[in-house]
């Protein structure tokens, strides 16, 4: 039945099951879209639409999150969800706590129980679970960027292991953040910190010329977009007047030459490149014995710098202060960033982001300086940047009151009615109603997701090797880079997985940015490819093939498949459907096990 990708499967999931996988490619933001809002808006409404549940009663506020968010609803006057379903609340924090399905018997038990506490204790449960490490290793990973190619593959593991062990810890983020930007090293294959200065560094035409401006410029630009979430990178290259008045209007009053300032604090960190020419690997020390940093140096990579010759004194751009005399400026550079209120501001907006799909400041790393302050608020035509500016400060001062704890900002916002609110929308959703998180927006699951919710649920798994090491993994989440899969492509079943995690918008860390947006190739990968073909198989330790032996009714066999892949119960017509499916050929089982797979909501997370 699976070979006929347009025959009468996909009449039936069509009809039936209300829309197949083929929706995918609409599924991206408009062009021209000013943030994520709308298109996460969009989506939601498309695959949830509104008006089919009866208008929701006001729920308990949980924390100070709900204090804001159902406070500005009740003022505006706005309808809102009402709190998810058990069944949806529990796929979705295994998804974003985890990144993985949960089990059908965890479901199960957690439906079944009656204690007022569950939702909480799951919660707590999750934070505390290694897959949490996981997740949360991997997604700051993907912000950092310590990919292989540009660090030396040793010095990749190594660093993995270092954020994965600041994350398992819950170590200060400012304290985590302040030795990536000032670790020295005689080699970053030993120092794990070290990598983040080793991985911005610049050369020329041979491997030893290091372009030592272009380095500091770099160092700069990545600080300020990955930790304060500002991205000066345009302003790097020329003043911002007469280029970002449409774009930024902070950054459309800065110059070029505060930019170079801000460099200054990196003017005496040497970066020195060796290649170990058998394995083509690259290596670094650093230290701060550098000269400085000189305006009229030359550029490898951006417009030519027509500063004035001589050496510049550092300057943070953002308050105008200068490094203590007394002390090595990148430390000064460090202590003044984390200790920048935007430093906390732009790290609860990330993980705002990260679990409610879209971040109170919209795009995360594009935050407006001059438009973030209700008390001074920007000139018309411009408005404020953030969608509740006093509930984004209220977070950053919870997260430096509790040591900049990452953890204790995930729990606030799991635990709070406003993420738990469903999906689902009564009465008509409307355009204007999108800023409030009125409901919670529907989001595609990243590619990791994707894949390992298709091992997770069939139980079926390619061991996966860490190159440089002698682990090996299960699930995407647990390599310690996408290069784990790129280099296994003279093995075809690891280059299957890579091919498959590329299609679903997998950044490579090095050249490409993640995307979320849909593909054609998506839809048959899912419907055609060898891996999901592979993995629906009833073979020897899958769930399907321990499901088949199980002394239970048909019926019931198809409600664990349900609950293993989409994490519910089905209803009447989906148990008569799928019965229709197990007893149209042998190989029915594996059938509706790929009919699950190509369900919408098996790679959305609602």
């Amino acid at each position: 039945m699976r070979a006929f990708g347009f025959g009468c499967l996909l009449v039936w999931m069509a009809s039936i099951l209300a829309g197949a996988q083929a929706q995918l490619p609409q599924d991206h933001p408009p062009v021209g879209a000013p943030d994520g809002r709308s298109a996460a808006s969009d989506l939601t409404e498309r695959l949830r639409p509104s008006g089919a549940t009866p208008a929701s009663k006001p729920v308990p506020r949980r924390n100070l999150i709900d204090e804001f968010i159902f406070g500005k609803i009740e003022a505006d006057g706005v309808p809102h969800a009402a709190v998810s379903s058990d069944e949806e609340f529990f796929r979705r924090i295994h998804i974003d706590l985890t990144g993985r399905l949960p089990l059908d018997d965890q479901l199960r038990a957690f439906l079944a129980s009656n204690d007022p506490d569950k939702r909480d204790k799951l919660i707590d449960q999750l934070i505390a679970s290694r897959a949490y490490v996981t997740k949360w290793t991997y997604f700051f990973n993907d912000i950092y960027k310590p990919a292989p190619g540009r660090i030396g593959n040793a010095a990749k593991n190594v660093f993995y292991l270092w954020v994965r062990d600041n994350i398992h810890l819950d170590r200060p983020y400012n304290q985590m953040v302040h030795e990536m930007l000032t670790s020295n090293a005689m080699s970053n294959w030993y120092i794990g910190p070290a990598s983040y200065v080793a991985r911005w560094v610049i050369t020329a035409v041979a491997c030893d010329d290091e372009v030592h401006e272009d380095t500091a410029d770099e160092l700069a630009v990545h600080a300020a977009k990955d930790f304060l979430g500002v991205d000066i990178s345009c302003a790097s290259c020329h003043d911002g007047a007469r280029h970002l008045e449409k774009i930024n209007l902070y950054l459309s009053e800065r110059k070029r030459e505060e930019i170079w300032k801000m460099a200054a604090f990196f003017g005496k960190t040497n970066v020195l490149r060796r290649t170990e020419v058998s394995t083509a690997q690259d290596e670094y020390s650093i230290d701060d014995n550098g000269p400085g940093y000189d305006p009229s140096a030359r550029s490898v990579i951006r417009v030519p710098r027509r500063g004035k010759p001589g050496l510049l004194e550092p300057a943070y751009m953002f308050t105008g202060e200068r490094p203590d005399p007394s002390k090595h400026p990148r430390p000064e550079f460090a202590r003044m960033l984390t200790s920048d209120p935007q430093f906390a501001r732009a790290t609860v907006n990330l993980l705002w982001a990260e679990m409610f799909g879209v971040g109170i400041v919209e795009p995360v790393f594009g935050f407006d300086l001059a438009r973030i302050d209700p008390k001074n608020p920007p000139p018309a035509p411009w408005t404020l940047q953030p969608t509740h500016p006093e509930l984004l400060e209220a977070l950053a001062q919870y997260f430096r009151d509790n040591n900049y704890s990452l953890r204790s900002i995930v729990k606030l916002i799991a635990k709070s009615n406003a993420y738990q609110l469903s999906s689902q929308f009564p009465g008509e959703w409307k355009v204007g109603y999108t800023p409030y998180f009125a409901r919670k927006f529907v989001r595609r699951l990243k590619a990791e997701e994707v894949y390992d919710s298709l091992v997770g649920a069939t139980n079926v798994f390619t061991d996966v090797p860490i190159r440089g090491t002698d682990l090996k993994v299960r699930y995407a989440s647990e390599a310690y880079s996408p290069d784990e899969f790129i280099r296994g492509v003279n093995d075809p079943i690891l280059k299957e997985i890579h091919f498959f995690l590329e299609s679903f918008g997998q950044t490579n860390r090095q050249s490409s940015e993640r995307s979320n947006d849909g593909a054609i190739t998506q839809a048959v990968q899912l419907m055609n490819s060898p891996l999901v073909h592979r993995q629906i198989k009833a073979a020897d330790g899958s769930f399907l093939a321990g499901l088949l032996k199980q002394p239970i009714s048909d019926e019931e066999k198809i409600g664990r498949l349900y609950e293993r892949f989409l994490v519910r119960r089905p209803t009447r017509a989906e148990v008569a459907s799928g019965i229709e499916i197990v007893s149209a050929s042998p190989d029915g089982w594996e059938d509706l096990q790929w009919v699950l797979v190509n369900r919408v909501e098996f790679v959305h997370n609602f």
